[in-house]
């Protein structure tokens, strides 16, 4: 791992401060309570997750079940659509530019089979091929998932952060 990956991955989670505490990730609010906290329809929702921008926790049921810390994704969601005009796609797209393998610390080896490198239409957490997927780690724990949707407006300076070291080298 470069030593500058340590830097980037503190200016990521400074993006992303957030004071979020583990509990606010704890899956207590169902989908319909979701919809009508943030005003939107249950199938809304649902196209948030088969879209790539939501994973939903589920019951042993299979119920979705959503945490504070969605809540407040979905507001982050909202705000991109409404107030900066990106639609789905672009947000997903947009998603897909975090760097996923740098700001966790995955080995050479890891970076050289995982598919989230090359892959710039989909997030890490859409792909069932990366070295994360297959060693069964869960996307709800991942702070590349939990935080990179605070990042979005922040993207260009994460970006050209990766930009300048890559210049130095």
């Amino acid at each position: 791992m470069r030593e500058s990956d340590d830097g980037l991955r503190e200016k990521f989670h400074n993006l992303a401060g957030n004071g979020e505490s583990d509990s606010d990730w704890d899956p207590v609010i169902s989908i319909g309570t979701a919809a009508e906290k943030v005003g939107l329809s249950v199938s809304a929702l649902r196209k948030y997750e088969a879209e790539g921008l939501l994973i939903y926790h589920r019951s042993a049921s299979c119920r979705r079940l959503l945490s504070r810390a969605d809540i407040k994704r979905i507001r982050i969601i909202q705000h991109i659509i409404n107030d900066l005009g990106l639609n789905m796609e672009g947000i997903r797209r947009l998603l897909a530019l975090l760097p996923c393998w740098r700001l966790k610390p995955c080995s050479e080896e890891e970076k050289k089979s995982c598919q989230a490198l090359s892959n710039a239409v989909k997030p890490c957490w859409m792909i069932k091929e990366t070295e994360c997927a297959r060693r069964g780690y869960d996307c709800h724990q991942c702070n590349v998932y939990r935080y990179g949707a605070y990042c979005t407006e922040a993207m260009k300076a994460l970006l050209h952060n990766l930009g300048d070291e890559n210049d130095s080298k």
